[in-house]
């Protein structure tokens, strides 16, 4: 898998895409996973705007971390992801084939180990349901790939 290029992740030229680029051209998985570990919420607001190629790229990096004991009691990162998975499904879906199996078992991942991350429920309220809900949507959507 190679590295995102400037224009994978800066695709329509947006201040947020160009702060994307700043913060992760040129870095490979471990690198990224690394920003993720330094300060998950700032590095998260990247994934929800750089473009599909290279948030399909870097995803990894934040599944890698989520999975990681550096996760543990990061309920901002939970929280965020949340919001990130449901923002691109409804403005890019098509685009999030391709990664659709490593997004439901994230996913799945999440609410299989919720009360690791801490999560109040006044201020998060319900994340588990909305991470089975997205997991559900992530598996119809590798589903109907395979059917084609």
């Amino acid at each position: 898998m190679r590295l995102p290029t400037r224009q994978d992740i800066n695709v329509h030229d947006t201040l947020d895409e160009r702060s994307a680029c700043e913060h992760f051209l040129g870095k490979s998985l471990q690198e990224a996973e690394a920003l993720f570990r330094e300060n998950s919420l700032y590095y998260q607001e990247d994934m929800m705007f750089m473009g599909p190629s290279g948030f399909r790229f870097y995803v990894q990096a934040a599944i890698s971390y989520i999975q990681s004991e550096a996760s543990t009691g990061d309920s901002a990162v939970v929280s965020c992801f949340a919001s990130i998975l449901e923002h691109r499904l409804e403005y890019e879906a098509e685009e999030l084939r391709p990664v659709a199996e490593q997004l439901a078992a994230i996913c799945g991942y999440i609410v299989a180990q919720y009360d690791r991350f801490d999560l109040t429920p006044e201020l998060f309220g319900d994340l588990r349901h909305r991470f089975q809900i997205l997991q559900q949507t992530f598996l119809r959507q590798k589903t109907n790939e395979k059917a084609g």
